[in-house]
């Protein structure tokens, strides 16, 4: 009984973190940890909470256009398809594929830990070139180059600024202002029209598994732990505005997530905050036949749950959109003050001004994606400032 009442709560908890902007998992997790709770108590707490804000958090992502480390190129066809009156399939396509990305990241567990042990050390020297060769790929195919590496550098060094002032959650502003703001600032007066609950069919199913590939990639490769830095990188591969790019992104996340589990045994690390709590109160490798069952039954119910609300959560995203920007902006900012105080303010209204210039512009918002990839380059290639 004890144990399913942590579940449950760890459950409650992060669905809730999910849908909140600014409960991010990691800063949850910090303070339940200084509650005094038992080792297993915990474990068993952030084993369920993760995978539920993981899926709870594409929603104010898709319907509100407001991201999070992990969802932040879903904003981009998510929203926009909520824009056009698609929202619901959005969400779908987003379900299904994390779904799926859970069963086969968990089919490929086993396989997964040898993996990780040989190529770990084969592709950990030479990273950072292979970053900057992808950035550089990146650019030189975007529709403005010059526009789109200025902007990359840019947003890089805003970037290295908000992840070195010792700010409690650096993303926040970051992204909030880049992607929220900036899309509110230009697409405000746009009316939500009625979602529509329509069939998605099977087409998504490829872009999910090779979402679940790049996902442990994005476990394996020093560095590169976002989900949204891998995603940049598959739009190099498929075209940023399709249901195809939104399975890739949430199968990204949720595999990436499950293979931080092997990655923990295998090598050693995990490229995942809440991975990395969990190692300190459970041993991941003696009890992975219990955690792995229990990320998959959570993240399952939290599909189950959106899924079934999914109407009412349409219904609020249609609401008068001008008042709903409004409410939302002064939320953000007044969770940003509490956060991350006056710096985190001065963030969020730099990053909604270069996210705002970069639609004027017409430049693809994945060049906004140098504020995390740039501070990565500098940290892979020992440049310190």
């Amino acid at each position: 009984m004890g144990d399913a009442l942590f579940l449950v709560i760890g459950f409650l908890i992060g669905m809730a973190s999910g849908i909140l902007p600014g409960l991010h998992p990691n800063t949850l997790i910090s303070i339940l940890a200084s509650l005094g709770l038992d080792d297993r108590s915990m474990a068993l707490l952030i084993i369920s909470l993760y995978p539920a804000s993981l899926i709870s958090s594409f929603i104010p992502a898709i319907f509100f256009g407001i991201p999070e480390a992990g969802t932040v190129l879903a904003t981009l066809p998510g929203h926009r398809m909520v824009l056009k009156g698609e929202g619901m399939a959005a969400l779908k396509t987003v379900l299904l594929s994390s779904l799926l990305a859970a069963l086969l990241a968990a089919a490929l567990f086993e396989l997964s830990l040898d993996f990780f042990q040989l190529a770990y050390g084969m592709m950990k020297s030479n990273m950072g070139w292979l970053l900057l060769g992808l950035s550089l790929v990146l650019l030189t195919r975007a529709k403005k180059p010059h526009l789109s590496a200025g902007i990359f550098v840019i947003s890089g060094l805003l970037g290295h600024y908000s992840l070195n002032s010792g700010m409690r959650d650096p993303f926040l502003p970051l992204f909030c202002g880049m992607f929220a703001l900036a899309a509110m600032a230009t697409y405000g007066k746009n009316e939500i029209p009625e979602q529509k609950d329509g069939k998605i069919g099977l087409g998504f199913v490829r872009f999910a598994v090779v979402g679940v590939v790049l996902g442990m990639l994005a476990d394996l490769i020093p560095g590169i732990g976002s989900p949204s830095q891998v995603a940049t990188f598959a739009t190099m591969m498929m075209p940023v505005d399709t249901l195809g790019y939104l399975a890739a992104i949430s199968a990204i996340s949720v595999s990436q997530s499950i293979f931080s589990l092997s990655t923990s045994i295998a090598i050693d690390k995990s490229r995942v905050g809440a991975t990395a709590w969990l190692s300190g109160f459970m041993d991941i490798g003696e009890n992975a036949a219990l955690l792995l069952p229990l990320f998959i039954i959570s993240m399952a119910l939290a599909v189950l749950v959106v899924y079934m609300l999914r109407k009412r959560i349409a219904g609020i995203a249609s609401m008068d959109f001008s008042r709903m920007n409004i409410v939302l902006a002064l939320y953000l900012g007044a969770v940003t003050f509490v956060l991350d105080g006056f710096t985190g303010l001065v963030v969020l209204v730099v990053a909604a001004a270069l996210g705002w210039l970069t639609i004027r512009l017409g430049v693809e918002r994945t060049a906004l994606m140098g504020s995390i990839i740039v501070p990565t380059l500098l940290l892979l290639f020992r440049i310190f400032f």
